[in-house]
């Protein structure tokens, strides 16, 4: 039987993806999922294809009361309500999204990590700062079968891939056979599966 493995999340998005036992999963998503996103000094978006070490920096985000954490790899963590400031928009994948620039500690945290000035951006609207997609699936099968590919060389994380759902007791690309079709996940959702999901450079990068 097929079932969830893990339910990958990034609050902040392009940070290191965390895992939770349960969400709420609307028709824009996940409402904690990149909830925010990063920008440079001239508005454009910043992500892990420009600044691979994004992905070291872990985001938690609770909507209610609303608190965002940043934990960077030397330990430090930078926590707080998030006090929205200068509202900026980005494109995202062909698509405009609004925003508010956060006031307080976590853009000269993140700036000094990465080393050049970056702000992050709370979206205006959640469910709105994705890529190509709201949810994506993958299938450990899936996974593993292009570990083998390897020889044994490379075992690949799926934290590569960046899915919001890891799938266990699926074939091997079951789950492409699933394109064009509804899948029910728990008791209330159902999930049209509109595409197979591009992946990019990121799946190169050490999760």
């Amino acid at each position: 039987m097929v079932s969830i493995q893990n339910i990958h999340i990034s609050p902040v998005k392009s940070m290191g993806l965390i895992n939770f036992d349960e969400v709420h999963v609307s028709e824009h998503g996940i409402l904690e999922d990149r909830r925010f996103f990063v920008m440079d000094a001239e508005n454009r978006l910043v992500t892990q294809r420009q600044i691979g070490k994004m992905t070291q920096i872990l985001a938690d985000y609770m909507p209610r009361p609303e608190q965002l954490a940043l934990q960077f790899p030397d330990g430090q963590i930078i926590s707080g309500e998030p006090g929205l400031g200068q509202a900026v928009q980005a494109m995202i994948w062909g698509r405009f999204v609004t925003g508010n620039v956060l006031e307080g500690d976590w853009n000269d945290a993140i700036s000094e990590f990465c080393g050049q000035s970056l702000r992050i951006v709370r979206a205006h609207e959640p469910g709105t700062s994705y890529d190509e997609f709201p949810v994506s699936i993958i299938s450990q099968a899936t996974i593993d079968n292009l570990s083998s590919l390897t020889d044994g060389e490379m075992q690949f994380d799926s934290r590569r891939f960046r899915p919001t759902l890891l799938l266990s007791g699926a074939k091997v690309h079951e789950e492409d056979e699933w394109v064009g079709n509804s899948v029910r996940v728990g008791r209330q959702l159902r999930l049209r599966l509109v595409s197979r999901d591009p992946r990019c450079a990121i799946t190169t990068l050490d999760p």
